[in-house]
């Protein structure tokens, strides 16, 4: 049995034959499968072997799709993983740069308020 290794270091049992783009999951294991497999604990993946030989490891995935089906009298489920690609990485970048920009904007407006408030005062600057 092979092991997927999220970010958060939850180990999670997959068959066999899984990829790091491809994890096949026993059906007991679907809900909890789609609880761990969140964008923080998506960064940085490993697919390691029974025994704990790194088989493959990527960053930046996402869950592309699910498919569940019915083969030879058990049910098999997939869940598909794909690399984000460039623009959603850019996203990313912008986004946090947004938030990070907008703190700094009421850094500024706090600091002039203040000023303001003291000159008002007729306190040194």
């Amino acid at each position: 049995m092979f092991k997927l290794i999220l970010s958060d270091n939850t180990e999670i049992p997959v068959s066999n034959g899984s990829t790091l783009f491809d994890i096949m999951v026993e059906p007991v294991q679907y809900s909890s499968m789609w609880n761990h497999l969140t964008e923080r604990n998506l960064k940085h993946v490993r697919l390691v072997s029974g025994n704990g030989d790194l088989l493959d490891q990527k960053e930046n995935l996402v869950v592309d799709s699910e498919h569940s089906f019915h083969e030879k009298e058990s049910v098999k489920c997939h869940f598909y993983l794909r690399e984000k690609t460039e623009v959603e990485l850019l996203r990313e970048q912008v986004a946090a740069l947004t938030a990070e920009l907008s703190i700094h904007d009421g850094a500024i407006a706090d600091m002039g308020d203040a000023i303001s408030s003291l000159a008002e005062e007729g306190g040194n600057i």
